[in-house]
């Protein structure tokens, strides 16, 4: 604009004083080696001026056939990004149908020229690992991460399908990796107590319990049933390596809190008995249904191998003083009166059992009760309502 304006001033210039030098134009001697150049002054000027507007035109040129040029490189390069797009879009979606070799082909094929490379690499290995070639997916992982080394999705990617190849250990490690940066993302808490549940990692799982509940991934009740899981599996553990005597000093160390759980009780006497301390699980038992006279753990005490059955007898008796309508606490009783060989008051027990709450487990003791009395037909007349009671209701 400005050297347009120039242009003008000097037409304008050259129009007003041209006239004024016409009568005296004077001369201008251009010597240059032997030559020489003689004109006038007025022509000079129009030299100069038309000069100048023919560099200038000649600038203008110029700039539009470069322009040109890069509209047409621009236009071929928008050209490669739309169709780049329209490839990745169409890989994403036979990622979602399944459709593995194709969609690798598509992710691949446009990565070059994506907006978002990383999410075509991304979507490569999940493809990859679809057709089962995990070497492949870790080499489209480690092009996603030379693209962006930090990028949480990179890491949660590789977990997921590490994960999903079983490769539990390798995606606990590459979760543990990221966890300190992003200790409250809820796919990677999740992850990870998948990975600790595969595991059977169960301490460091119910040390990520009350993350998982803050990070609002489980509710108060799954997180109860995680730490009965996992307490549970600790037990078990112990008593797999260090027997009875490292079972009950864990259950000893146990806040008063959790030995009050039934769900724990229940697990601890089961694994006392099968370690052979039926003795030592009782005495836990017992002292528990002072205190909660849970069914589960009422069902336990005729599980129980014991010298004497006689105390057992009594803690239950005294159950029926407060609630005599429990028939699992008949049911227990009952049995516990067949191993003494006290056939009447193990019958009594069973009817009223089955009185209560019908139940093909205490048909079948109240049968082997009244064969005991050489109750044939009665025994026959049980056997058949327990028949009845097995065979599913006809319509």
């Amino acid at each position: 604009m400005i050297k347009l304006l120039l242009l003008v001033a000097a037409l304008i210039a050259g129009i007003v004083v041209g006239p004024m030098l016409a009568g005296n134009q004077g001369y201008v001697l251009i010597s240059v080696a032997n030559q020489t150049l003689e004109m006038s002054l007025t022509t000079l000027i129009l030299l100069v001026v038309v000069l100048f507007g023919a560099f200038f035109l000649l600038e203008t040129i110029l700039k539009r056939l470069f322009s040109l040029g890069s509209s047409t490189r621009g236009w071929f390069s928008g050209r490669k990004t739309r169709k780049a797009r329209q490839q990745t879009s169409d890989g994403l979606m036979k990622v979602i149908e399944g459709d593995w070799k194709q969609a690798e082909k598509l992710v691949v094929k446009s990565a070059k020229h994506s907006d978002a490379p990383l999410l075509n690499y991304l979507a490569a290995a999940e493809a990859a690992q679809g057709q089962g070639d995990s070497s492949q997916r870790d080499e489209y992982l480690k092009q996603a991460a030379d693209i962006d080394g930090q990028s949480l999705a990179v890491a949660l990617t590789r977990a997921k399908l590490q994960f999903r190849q079983q490769q539990y250990e390798q995606a606990m490690a590459t979760l543990q990796e990221i966890k300190q940066d992003h200790s409250r993302n809820p796919i990677l808490l999740s992850l990870l107590k998948d990975c600790y549940l595969k595991l059977e990692d169960w301490k460091p799982l119910l040390a990520l319990l009350p993350q998982l509940e803050k990070a609002g991934v489980l509710q108060a009740e799954e997180v109860t049933a995680l730490e009965i899981k996992a307490e549970c599996g600790i037990m078990a553990h112990l008593a797999k390596h260090s027997g009875s005597e490292g079972l009950m000093g864990h259950w000893n160390s146990l806040s008063r809190k959790a030995k009050q759980r039934p769900e724990l009780v229940a697990c601890f006497v089961r694994l006392m008995s099968e370690q052979n301390a039926d003795s030592e699980a009782y005495g836990v038992l017992r002292d528990t249904l002072k205190k909660n006279n849970d069914n589960n753990l009422i069902e336990l005490v005729p599980t129980l191998k014991l010298a004497d059955y006689h105390p057992a007898i009594v803690r239950l008796q005294d159950l029926l003083r407060y609630d005599s309508s429990n028939p699992s606490t008949h049911s227990a009783l009952g049995q516990l009166f067949m191993y003494e060989q006290k056939w009447e008051k193990a019958k009594d027990h069973f009817e009223k059992a089955i009185a209560l709450h019908p139940n093909v487990v205490d048909y079948g003791y109240l049968v082997d009760v009244l064969e005991k009395l050489e109750q044939g037909q009665a025994a026959a007349d049980m056997s058949r309502q327990a028949l009845t009671l097995a065979l599913p209701v006809k319509n």
